[in-house]
C-alpha cells in the first residue's frame, strides 16, 4: 500500500521536529554551562539558529519557536513572570526579519552565503532588541536592558555558524514547498 502523506502533515511533522530539535538542544546546552561554565555572564541558546531556519522553510510559523525558545530559557533559567514575557514575547522582534525574504527572496538568500549571514545575523540582533525594548517597557534600568543584548553576544557567533553550516546541506535551509517541487521534478539546487 502506498501511503502519503499531505503537505500539511509533513509541515506539522517538520515543525515538531524542529521544536523538539530546539528544546534538547537548549536543555543541553543550559546544562552544560550551568555545570561547566556557572561563573560566565553569557549564554549561548541555539533558539535564533532554530527560528532562522524555520523561517527559510515555513516563514512565519516560526513565530511558535520564537516564542518556545523564549520561555524554555526563561524555564530553565527559573526566571520571574516578566523573564517569561521579555524572552516569550521579545523574541518575535524577530519575524520582521521575514521582510527579508521581500527584498531578496528566500532562493538568494539561501545560495549567497553572505545573505545567509546577514539574514541569522538579523534574525539573533532582532531578538535581542525585541528582548531589550520589552525590558525597557517593563521598568529595567537601562544597564539591564543593554544586558539582554551583550550576555547573548555568543549566541550571535553561534547562530552564524548554524546557518553557514545548514545551508550547505541539500534542502534542509530551503523553502520546504520549493524543496519538494524541486526534488519532485528531479532538478538539483
Amino acid at each position: 500500500m502506498n501511503r502519503q502523506i499531505s503537505f500539511r502533515q509533513y509541515r506539522t511533522i517538520d515543525l515538531a521536529i524542529l521544536a523538539v530539535v530546539l528544546a534538547v538542544s537548549q536543555s543541553l546546552i543550559y546544562f552544560a554551562s550551568s555545570r561547566w561554565f556557572s561563573n560566565q555572564l553569557y549564554v549561548v541558546s541555539p533558539v535564533a539558529a532554530v527560528v532562522a531556519l524555520v523561517m527559510m522553510r515555513w516563514s512565519g510559523y516560526a513565530a511558535v519557536h520564537a516564542v518556545l525558545g523564549g520561555v524554555l530559557f526563561t524555564a530553565l533559567s527559573a526566571g520571574t513572570w516578566r523573564h517569561f514575557v521579555i524572552y516569550g514575547v521579545g523574541n518575535l522582534l524577530s519575524m520582521l526579519a521575514l521582510l527579508m525574504f521581500k527584498f531578496f527572496g528566500k532562493e538568494r538568500i539561501r545560495k549567497d552565503a553572505l545573505l545567509t549571514l546577514a539574514f541569522a545575523l538579523c534574525v539573533q540582533l532582532l531578538m535581542q532588541l525585541g528582548r531589550a525594548g520589552l525590558a525597557a517597557l517593563l521598568g529595567y534600568p537601562a544597564a539591564a536592558c543593554l544586558g539582554f543584548i551583550t550576555t547573548d553576544i555568543l549566541s550571535e557567533l553561534f547562530t552564524l555558524f548554524i546557518l553557514w553550516t545548514v545551508r550547505r546541506i541539500e534542502g534542509l535551509f530551503e523553502d520546504q514547498k520549493h524543496y519538494l517541487l524541486r526534488t519532485q521534478s528531479g532538478q538539483s539546487s
